[in-house]
């Protein structure tokens, strides 16, 4: 299990921010949990860097394969939740106006 100071890390470098999205580190803790995806593996540079290879297509990166899919995850769930208090304040302003 990823230690609190990891998951705050991982959560900056997805782009959350700590104090407002705290709703959301549950994407950290996945994506630090997250399994490598079939035919990827770490491996290390001579200065003992971490990059991840795909033995099957021969690419290779620096960020771990699951990492944009987490991005993405939080954009859409930081979006979705300002949608929903979007709609919430609409809601209270039309039923302000009907009184």
């Amino acid at each position: 299990e990823p230690t609190e100071d990891e998951i705050l890390e991982y959560a900056k470098w997805l782009g959350m921010d700590p104090d407002e999205d705290k709703a959301l580190f549950w994407i950290a803790r996945e994506g630090l949990k997250a399994p490598l995806p079939e035919n990827w593996k770490p491996c290390k540079t001579g200065d003992d860097e971490i990059y991840y290879f795909n033995f099957a297509t021969g690419e290779s990166v620096w960020d771990h394969p699951c990492d944009e899919y987490y991005r993405n995850l939080f954009k859409d769930e930081k979006d979705r939740l300002i949608e929903k208090e979007e709609a919430k304040v609409k809601k209270e302003k039309d039923k302000k106006q009907k009184k």
